[in-house]
């Protein structure tokens, strides 16, 4: 515990002296002590924020919802935890790994096991709660009903086929529900990117958008298509879907409106740390990304990436030991990188544009941290 304060009061001590030269628009003047400590406790353990326990596994998702509440998804334990108002409380699931509907506290979730335990959680506006299980292809909500209970239901999966384009039919048909990053609109409909295509459930019903035969026209069949493993994705206000397939290189993007596709970054094949001077001369791999709510600001950090890098103004630039973002050096050393290094995962941004990030499981021990950025002078 004492390591992960030092070295958070070490980077906001060298945040305040930073300066404008990195170019990357904003510095970090802020990194915080938000939640959970060293995953040590496989039942987890709520209480404050500060004090809580959660399994070791961390970097598979969390999200906040339009209330202020932090929601976070702990998949050895197959629960999902709510913090609000400095206090961790699990807000649904046994504790027992399965697929059961109902009572938020009876209900039952499969996150899956290991390195493929991934899943997502995001809400629409209405505070609705969405949570996928990748590995048996199932996406649930979680509501609150008028009498102020949770309840989970399952909104598509379970099923043994898949859409074709253009065909609706019913989202629990579906064979695969959801994989493990997906993105809502504020009123509820979910997309997600799979090997087949791109794929939408609304009102319970499930179509293809585009097929895996659009997606290859428009960006080669050499591209990776599926979003299975790590990466994320997100939709903004004026229906730009954005995804990063199998944990990079490349971040793609669909116009949900006129079915335009495109690479919005990468240059088509894996090199980690590669800042370019533009976002098609930039790679990645095996990242995490999370998306302000218009897309125009990302971050990336997570898995074989774990310094966060920023993606904005048409430049990726990594975060550095004084608080500023700058774009990444070749041939550095373990004396000459300044970067910050092992910070875990993106976890989401809020409203304020601060970042939460899990600290990792190789790095300060299972940490949640808040970074807070400014505009440099």
């Amino acid at each position: 515990m004492c390591r992960a304060w030092h070295v958070c009061v070490v980077l906001l001590w060298a945040a305040g002296s930073a300066g404008a030269q990195s170019g990357g628009g904003v510095r970090v003047v802020g990194c915080e002590h938000f939640a959970f400590l060293r995953p040590s406790m496989s039942e987890g353990l709520g209480g404050p924020a500060l004090e809580a326990l959660k399994s070791w596994d961390g970097e598979k998702g969390a999200t906040i919802a339009p209330n202020g509440d932090y929601l976070q998804i702990d998949p050895n334990n197959s629960v999902i935890y709510r913090i609000r108002d400095g206090v961790v409380r699990v807000l649904a699931g046994d504790g027992t790994r399965g697929g059961r509907d109902g009572p938020a506290d009876q209900a039952q979730f499969d996150f899956g096991c290991g390195a493929y335990s991934d899943a997502d959680i995001a809400c629409d506006a209405s505070g609705a709660i969405y949570v996928s299980e990748q590995l048996v292809g199932r996406l649930r909500r979680i509501e609150r009903r008028d009498d102020g209970t949770w309840h989970v239901s399952t909104v598509a999966g379970g099923g043994e086929r898949m859409p074709r384009k253009g065909e609706w039919i019913d989202a629990r048909q579906m064979k695969q529900g959801c994989t493990s990053r997906f993105a809502v609109t504020p009123d509820g409909a979910v997309y997600f990117a799979s090997h087949g295509g791109v794929y939408e459930i609304r009102n319970g019903r499930a179509t293809c958008v585009v097929d895996v035969n659009d997606l290859k026209k428009a960006l080669g069949d050499r591209t990776p298509l599926a979003d299975w493993h790590v990466g994320g994705s997100h939709i903004t206000p004026d229906g730009m879907f954005y995804w990063m397939p199998g944990g990079g290189p490349n971040i793609l993007r669909l116009n949900t409106k006129t079915g335009a596709i495109e690479r919005f970054a990468g240059t088509g094949k894996t090199e980690q740390y590669l800042d370019g001077p533009t976002l098609l001369e930039s790679s990645f791999h095996t990242v995490l990304i999370c998306y302000n709510r218009d897309a125009s600001v990302m971050y990336t950090c997570g898995g074989d990436e774990s310094i966060p890098r920023r993606i904005a103004g048409g430049r990726v630039m990594a975060l550095h030991r004084d608080g500023t973002f700058r774009p990444s050096e070749k041939g550095l050393t373990w004396q000459t990188d300044r970067r910050w290094k092992n910070m875990g995962a993106v976890q989401c941004l809020d409203e304020q544009g601060r970042l939460y990030i899990f600290t990792g499981d190789y790095s300060w021990g299972g940490w949640v941290v808040r970074f807070t950025f400014a505009k440099e002078d």
